[in-house]
């Protein structure tokens, strides 16, 4: 069976799995108020799961099979996925000291 792809405006339905195309500076809110903001866009649906240790404002979480990363501009008591898929809380970059 051939594998097809149906295009619309924001997103597109493959094989019956329905996958939104984020956007660098797409504001996200959830329920509880938690609300996310796109850094870095790509092709995947972000949703949320209630518990897990919660999301702190400053945090980064990505998506790495998408790309997709998001930055917490609003915390709440939830787990962010992506595609289903829990997202994984990025490390601070570490720099170079300026002894």
């Amino acid at each position: 069976m051939p594998h097809s792809a149906v295009a619309f405006t924001e997103s597109f339905t493959n094989m019956g799995v329905h996958n939104v195309a984020t956007k660098a500076g797409d504001r996200l809110d959830f329920d509880g108020g938690v609300q996310v903001i796109v850094t870095k866009g790509g092709e995947g649906d972000i949703t949320h799961n209630d518990g897990g240790e919660g999301l702190k404002v400053g945090k980064r979480y990505q998506d790495e099979d998408t790309g997709i990363e998001v930055l917490v501009t609003k915390p709440g008591a939830v787990t962010l996925q992506c595609n289903g898929k829990d997202m994984e809380l990025q490390e601070p970059k570490k720099t170079k000291s300026a002894d």
